[in-house]
């Protein structure tokens, strides 16, 4: 049986937001782009803003990724929460009582 604790998946999911939007803030095309202005006519600088680009979209990937296992731990949190009071529920409507308890 799957035993899992529910605020933990939830504080999980918080932390992955917290990742993703510290990986998105990564700024590889500003120093890229900057080495273009260092070095005019010289085709490093083209080759280092482009790379810089490149770099800073994948990063921006990465940020996605993240962001959308954050969204599946927390969906997984919300769906087991239902579950247990759902099970629960169940439980209670059976009119169950141990000896002594009337």
């Amino acid at each position: 049986m799957l035993e899992a604790d529910i605020q933990e998946l939830k504080n999980l999911a918080t932390t992955l937001d917290g990742v993703a939007a510290e990986v998105d803030k990564i700024d590889v095309r500003t120093t890229g782009d900057q080495i273009a202005a260092a070095l005019p006519g010289c085709s490093v600088g083209g080759v280092c803003a482009q790379a810089g680009e490149l770099t800073e979209g994948a990063w921006l990937r990465v940020a996605q990724r993240i962001q959308k296992l954050s969204g599946i731990v927390r969906q997984s949190a919300e769906t087991l929460t239902t579950t247990d009071e759902e099970f629960k529920k169940k439980l209670d409507t059976m009119d169950f009582t141990v000896r002594g308890d009337r």
